[in-house]
């Protein structure tokens, strides 16, 4: 049984593999060799026609599919004979009938919808019918519906009728023309289109179909955009699969197609193509005199159900409208309740006004206190101004008694040389101290008015550069200027030096020994001018960045040499550089380089 099924899923896989040659003589498989060893192959040839037989989705399906795999099971329940089929698809529908009438070999089957005429029965064999063959004659939308011979004369000869070449519509239609001497010419379309949809699509067409493939597509669609005429029914023996005349399959195909099982089996999986009510038309069905009627009966009840189902779909959206309308409502009330909230929340914001303005009284309380508080600052900061001021003087004289011990011509030791020049440097230090204390001051409180003339930015750069050499060499710097052409810029000279005395100084400050600080100026477009103080020290972090230009700022970074700072310089340089009218910014990468770029017009 596991064979079997497993024969069964393959049988697609196999359709795949080539198949002989036309004209190309195959060793078949007999009925009792195959009885015999228990074992064997059968192929079955096969061409689309649906819903018989036809691929979906990569998967061979339809009725005559399942028919033959139906025929394979029985085979191995009553004989236990290990069976396989192999579709083989053919290129039309005469190719797959003569690839059985024209290349006979045991063990080769056909199907694809094969009508049973006494003509094709010559040259092939045929299963017993397992569906009734009857076929209808249809016409365009706009073709009328004629009741007799002479109508059908009148009109039908000036239309265009459309078939398959080689079917048993082609002759149908053949015998009608000949039969009612009528002129129409005839369109013929591939085997793999379909009959109904080409007459759709036309005007003043029409042609023979088959009545299950009709009904099916009618069920499917009532609307579709053909008529049936009542003229000219036929009605064959039925629907057949073909293999070749002395074939030893008669027997198990005989067998099978008149067993119980085969009707149990058919009575299964037709209505998954057909649907159970058309089967069951079809098999009650007998072309008699009021056969037109029996299927206008069956049409007219097919309209009625999509009339009940198109019915049933507005009583659905009538009961959806309903519920937006229940919805709506519902949404009303819901802003009423919002509204209903919303007065109290008003009310409740009174009250709140009522704490806010309570709550103002008490920051106008504040306010008056932080007045004195800043009255006291300001007193501080007067009394720091004045205290800075009056250090100047003896600080001066220190430096100047220790400049004059320096210099003067008694000798002194080393040492005592050293601890003068170190007292030099420390009232250096504090003499900048007090002068950015001054300078931040000044700048805060609006004292300082600046003057902007025309400056030549290189010679002041060369300048304000060399008077840092001995600096820089003391700590090993390199310190290098590049000069650009001589250019004049609009700026206030003696800032300007403190602006670049500041950068340079910081650089210095900031940079271990044996590493460079680059000073250069650049022209840019337009009028602008830059200049770029670079060091490769330990650069900024992103935190850093955030607090550069305001003062008493402490950072990451740290003097390499130990040297003071008051966090001043950078804030006094901001504001000296917006004071002229120019930008200053920083760009730094951490542990690599730290860059100052300072733009103003040029004049």
């Amino acid at each position: 049984m596991r064979f079997l099924l497993l024969s069964i899923s393959i049988n697609i896989l196999l359709n795949l593999l080539p198949c002989p040659a036309h004209g190309q003589v195959r060793e078949g498989l007999t009925w009792p060799n195959a009885k015999n060893k228990k074992t064997g192959e059968i192929i079955i040839y096969w061409y689309e026609s649906r819903p018989f037989i036809y691929r979906d989705d990569h998967r061979l399906i339809g009725i005559e599919y399942e028919i033959m795999n139906g025929f394979i099971r029985y085979l191995n329940a009553k004989y236990n004979l290990q069976l396989t089929c192999r579709f083989i698809e053919a290129s039309g529908f005469s190719d797959c009938y003569n690839r059985i009438a024209g290349l006979p070999q045991e063990g080769t089957f056909g199907a694809s919808a094969f009508s049973i005429t006494t003509e094709r029965k010559s040259k092939v064999n045929f299963s017993p019918a397992y569906l009734q063959d009857i076929v209808v004659l249809i016409s365009s939308k706009n073709v009328p519906i004629v009741a007799n011979e002479v109508e059908f004369k009148t009109v039908f000869s000036k239309l265009t009728a459309i078939t398959i070449e080689g079917t048993t519509y082609e002759k149908d239609l053949l015998k009608l023309k000949k039969d009612q001497n009528l002129p129409f010419p005839i369109k013929y379309i591939n085997s793999s289109q379909n009959i109904l949809h080409e007459i759709e699509k036309n005007n003043n067409a029409f042609g023979f179909i088959d009545l299950p493939v009709y009904l099916m597509m009618f069920n499917e669609n009532s609307s579709i955009n053909v008529e049936r005429q009542n003229l000219f029914p036929i009605r064959r023996e039925g629907y057949g699969i073909i293999y070749p005349l002395q074939s030893s399959w008669s027997e198990p195909i005989n067998d099978y197609f008149t067993s119980d099982q085969f009707k149990t089996d058919l009575k299964k999986y037709t209505p998954n193509y057909l649907t159970s009510e058309i089967y069951q038309f079809l098999e009650n069905l007998s072309i008699q005199s009021n056969d037109p009627v029996i299927l206008l009966n069956k049409e007219k009840d097919i309209q009625y159900r999509d009339l009940l189902l198109k019915s049933q779909r507005i009583t659905d959206e009538t009961k959806l409208r309903n519920i937006m309308i229940g919805l709506t409502i519902i949404s009303i009330v819901l802003f009423l309740w919002v509204v209903s909230l919303y007065r109290k929340r008003k009310a409740q914001n009174e009250k709140i006004e009522a704490q806010a303005k309570n709550i103002e009284s008490k920051s106008l309380q504040l306010e008056k206190r932080n007045e004195h508080l800043v009255a006291l600052d300001e007193e501080k900061n007067n009394l720091i101004k004045i205290l800075a001021h009056d250090l100047r003087t003896p600080i001066n004289q220190v430096q100047g008694l220790a400049q004059l011990l320096l210099i003067g011509s008694d000798p002194i030791s080393s040492d005592q040389k050293d601890i003068l020049q170190k007292i030099t440097n420390a009232t250096q230090r504090l003499t900048k101290m007090i002068t950015n204390i001054l300078d931040i001051d000044g700048l805060e409180n609006n004292r300082t008015k600046v003057f902007l003339e025309p400056v030549s930015i290189s010679k002041l750069l060369d300048q304000v550069t060399k008077s840092f050499e001995k600096q820089a060499a003391a700590k090993r710097l390199e310190l290098k200027f590049s000069p650009s052409k001589e250019l004049s810029i609009v700026g206030d000279s003696l800032f300007l030096t403190q602006v670049f005395e500041n950068l340079i100084s910081n650089a210095i400050k900031f940079s271990p020994p044996g590493k460079s600080i680059e000073v250069f100026a650049e022209e840019q477009e337009g009028n602008a001018f830059r200049v770029i103080v670079q060091d490769h020290g330990q650069g900024l972090t992103p935190d850093d960045m955030k607090f550069l230009f305001k003062k008493f700022s402490r950072l990451s970074a740290q003097p390499t040499g130990g040297e003071p700072s008051t966090g001043l310089g950078l804030s006094i340089v901001k504001k000296y550089v917006e004071m002229m009218n120019g930008k200053v910014w920083c760009e730094s990468e951490p542990g690599i380089t730290t860059r100052f770029i300072v733009t103003f017009l040029k004049n």
